[in-house]
C-alpha cells in the first residue's frame, strides 16, 4: 500500500466503515496516520484502508440547469421561489 496509492496526501476510506474518509499524513510502521475532516488524527492498519479517490462510483455531480442555479447577488422572494432549497 505504501507505494500503490496511499502516499502522503492521498484520500483513503475505511473498508468496514465507508463513512470514515481522510487524508494520509504519515506512517508509523504498518500503521497509517489519517487526518479526518474533523481534524482528528487516527491510526489505522494498511489493510483497513482503500483508495477513496475518483473511482467512478457514487452519484454524478449535479448538472447546471436554470432551475438549480441561485444568484445570491439578486434579491429574491423566498416565499414564491421555484427553486427547491432556496432558503
Amino acid at each position: 500500500m505504501h507505494g500503490d496509492f496511499a502516499d502522503l496526501g492521498c484520500l483513503v476510506r475505511h473498508v468496514m466503515n465507508p463513512a470514515i474518509v481522510g487524508v494520509v499524513i504519515g506512517y508509523e510502521g504498518s500503521l497509517v496516520l489519517v487526518r479526518l475532516a474533523s481534524m482528528q488524527v487516527i491510526k489505522l492498519h494498511e489493510y483497513e484502508l482503500t483508495a477513496a479517490g475518483d473511482d467512478g462510483e457514487g452519484e454524478p455531480a449535479l448538472v447546471d440547469e436554470d432551475d438549480n442555479v441561485i444568484d445570491f447577488t439578486k434579491a429574491r422572494d423566498l416565499r414564491t421561489a421555484k427553486t427547491r432549497g432556496a432558503a
